[in-house]
């Protein structure tokens, strides 16, 4: 009788180990299913910046860092809309990569205009498609944006000033030839000096 119990113990405490171990792999597991979707899934992030005090289009500019494998190239960085409907279209040029070839470092850029103040976030990862791409044609101001909190970049604002007209005189006074002088003197002084010499053996 007490061997029996003393069998029946040991399954019941073989059947808590498997249990345990099994329970430990799946919190694992999904672990690491998180980790990856979290790694490699689509990563939403909000744009800050300040809307400036005039009205009309600007360009919106930051440089932005991604963690290694996240990115793979500019193709899987987009801008979209606060409510994520609409994709803005954007300018990307990767300025740095990971060893691995990923994306490190990425200026992005896109046009806002104060008129209409929407609200933006920035998305990335294999999810992500980039569909619209603009280049950059017209002479804007330019603010900074940064995503997550971090502090921004120093803002710029190109203005277009114009043509200017640069005037180049072809004709300069004698006050550039200032140089000629002193050399002048010294070549009559030379020959008065050779003529004397000459006078004195003649006589």
């Amino acid at each position: 009788m007490y061997g029996i119990k003393l069998a029946s113990s040991l399954q019941d405490f073989s059947i808590m180990i498997a249990l345990h171990i099994k329970m430990k792999f799946l919190v694992m597991l999904i672990g690491f299913l998180l980790f990856g979707a979290y790694l490699f899934g689509a990563q939403d992030f909000p744009v800050d910046f300040t809307y400036p005090s005039f009205s009309g289009d600007f360009y919106v500019s930051g440089s932005i860092s991604f963690p290694p494998g996240a990115v793979k190239s500019e193709k899987n960085i987009i801008v979209k809309t606060y409510d994520l409907t609409k994709e803005v279209p954007t300018k990307i040029n990767i300025v740095r990569k990971w060893a691995n070839e990923s994306v490190l470092s990425a200026e992005i850029v896109f046009v806002a205009n104060s008129s209409r103040r929407e609200k933006y976030m920035l998305s990335y990862g294999d999810e992500v498609e980039r569909r619209k791409i603009f280049q950059e044609t017209a002479v804007l101001p330019i603010i900074s944006f940064s995503i997550g909190g971090a502090p921004k970049t120093s803002e710029k604002v190109d203005i277009d000033v114009g043509r200017i007209n640069v005037r180049v005189d072809k004709s300069p006074g004698i006050r550039y030839y200032w140089y000629i002088v002193p050399i002048v003197i010294l070549v009559l002084l030379s020959c008065y000096r050779s003529r004397r010499r000459k006078r004195f053996y003649e006589s």
